[in-house]
């Protein structure tokens, strides 16, 4: 299968009695244009062309970023166009991911509420058919080892994430319990961050709050042991795989139903937050600290939630769904 992706240097990979060969464009001046948030389509093609690349069967791309990339490939190949679409952040029929949804043959998207969110956001004309497939999760037997009081983060530092309410709750929670920390993991505007901490200085919580920048998937993966709980107070989310990478870690979740989140994560598996405001978040924190036999058995379910996505079967999912495109593209 044909694939266009993000991903400065080429190897082979043997899977199978397959070679799959992969190129690395890094985002720099030749390749990328940062006014634009898009990668140079005629440079791509030329790159790929000059390392002998055969006609793809199908061309799947999970960036807005390789918009124009994929529609110039499009034309190119004369082959169909699979797009992976994880969120909305990009508005409009003219936008990359409108772009995306007008050439390609199928879109694919986590969540059963994505593609409502997608019926609602854009004219039906404006997309072709969606296929639902989940993210894919590994599951981690590491034994957990954080303190309860220590709660953690993980995902973009935007607005809509509920950062803000949450940092008012860790407020709230310190006057009578002294050693609650929350660790956030992630990136946004350089604005909206300076405003998160300016926030936790004015509450007097900078002291209690840690920030990371974002890191690799796998350095997160180690850090979720070390901690007592995983908090997604998010307004919006299209799936949310920090909630499911908590399940499979065995790290307690607590957590909103917004969005694709409410597809995976109940009461049975999960400490729900009901409301994204302060007053709400603190008292759903201390709910979750006060029964710890809940806490068990919700990690009990949380695992056995994670197992339905292990990443082999999402993985026949979708090589299910690209030998139909390409059976009928032939």
């Amino acid at each position: 299968m044909g694939h266009v992706s993000g991903v400065s240097t080429q190897y082979n990979r043997g899977i199978g009695d397959r070679r799959y060969r992969i190129l690395r464009f890094p985002r720099n001046s030749r390749y990328f244009n940062r006014s634009k948030h898009s990668f140079k389509a005629s440079t791509v093609m030329r790159a790929v062309s000059s390392m002998g690349y055969i006609a793809p069967d199908i061309v799947h791309v999970h960036s807005t970023e390789f918009a124009n990339t994929a529609q110039k490939a499009k034309v190119q190949f004369r082959v169909p166009i699979v797009y992976s679409c994880h969120s909305l952040l990009s508005r409009g029929v003219n936008s990359p991911s409108g772009k995306l949804f007008r050439i390609a043959k199928k879109i694919i998207v986590p969540s059963n509420w994505q593609v409502r969110a997608i019926n609602k956001r854009y004219p039906r004309k404006a997309f072709r058919s969606v296929a639902v497939i989940p993210h894919g999760v590994k599951p981690n037997l590491m034994k957990k080892k954080g303190s309860s009081n220590q709660l953690l983060y993980v995902g973009r530092l935007i607005p809509s994430k509920g950062l803000e309410p949450l940092i008012r709750a860790i407020a709230l929670l310190s006057k009578k319990h002294s050693r609650v920390h929350l660790t956030i993991v992630g990136s946004g505007r350089t604005s909206y961050q300076r405003k998160l901490k300016t926030l936790a200085r004015q509450l007097g919580v900078a002291k209690r709050i840690r920030w990371i920048k974002r890191m690799p998937n796998g350095t997160v993966q180690r850090m979720y042991a070390s901690y007592g709980a995983v908090i997604i107070p998010s307004k919006t989310e299209s799936f949310c795989l920090v909630a499911l990478e908590a399940m499979a870690n065995g790290v307690p979740l607590i957590s909103t139903l917004s969005g694709g989140l409410k597809e995976f994560v109940n009461e049975q598996n999960a400490q729900i937050i009901r409301a994204v405001e302060s007053v709400s978040i603190a008292q759903v924190i201390k709910t979750f600290w006060s029964n710890p036999t809940r806490r068990r058995k919700r990690i009990t379910n949380a695992r056995s939630t994670a197992s339905r996505f292990r990443w082999p079967t999402i993985a026949k999912r979708y090589k299910s769904l690209f030998m139909a495109i390409k059976k009928g593209n032939s």
